[in-house]
């Protein structure tokens, strides 16, 4: 028997992402209520993270600690090297350099911390990084990040009318990085997924590559 057929998913364009990580700072500075304000602080991490990353959001990125955080220097040019472990195991993976302003931000916020990026990862602390104040944690940011889009007017994707999750913004990564030229097999291991997986959802972008390269 066959099932209903796999809807595209829906991601964000350059453009999309580029007005929405433009519209969180002052976003997040709304709310009366402490916690409220805590969560949206939070969010706008996370998402800049994710974004910047490509990790799966959940149980992947949210039980990251501070000692899985490290420098790791290349040719002279140092990159944030994180270890996260997901549904297919552990691996390392390297995040844009503009993930150090999130995570500096971060490890300011909590209480039992109050450190610069540097600091935070010198220590090799066992804390949680997606944490409030406290060193508490939110069950997740669905709710929140749904409420995000609404107000940014960014819920819908426009050309399937499809509501966008925070897996969006996983799905956002991997069309960045192919769309860039970036080898499929280092998407692969990056994103902690198969080649075979990522072209049987990317396969416009992987055929469209293939054509460049060999027309």
């Amino acid at each position: 028997r066959r099932g209903p057929k796999t809807k595209a998913r829906p991601g964000f364009t350059a453009e999309e992402i580029q007005q929405l990580l433009a519209f969180m700072p002052t976003w997040c500075e709304g709310g009366h209520r402490h916690t409220g304000r805590q969560i949206k602080l939070l969010l706008r991490d996370y998402v800049e993270l994710l974004l910047a990353t490509g990790m799966r959001c959940g149980k992947e990125s949210l039980n990251m600690l501070w000692q899985h955080i490290e420098w790791h220097t290349d040719k002279d040019v140092r990159y944030l090297r994180i270890w996260v472990s997901g549904k297919t195991g552990g691996r390392w993976l390297i995040a844009k350099h503009r993930a150090a302003e999130a995570l500096g931000r971060l490890a300011m916020r909590q209480d039992s911390m109050k450190m610069t990026l540097e600091e935070a990862i010198a220590a090799k602390l066992p804390q949680r990084v997606f944490a409030y104040d406290d060193g508490s944690q939110p069950f997740g940011f669905e709710g929140t990040f749904k409420r995000l889009l609404v107000a940014s007017g960014l819920s819908l994707d426009k050309s399937s009318g499809q509501q966008r999750t925070l897996y969006s913004l996983r799905h956002t990564y991997a069309t960045m990085e192919l769309l860039a030229g970036t080898d499929i097999h280092t998407v692969s291991r990056q994103m902690g997924t198969s080649v075979g997986m990522l072209e049987k959802h990317y396969s416009k972008l992987t055929a469209t590559m293939a054509a460049e390269q060999l027309a």
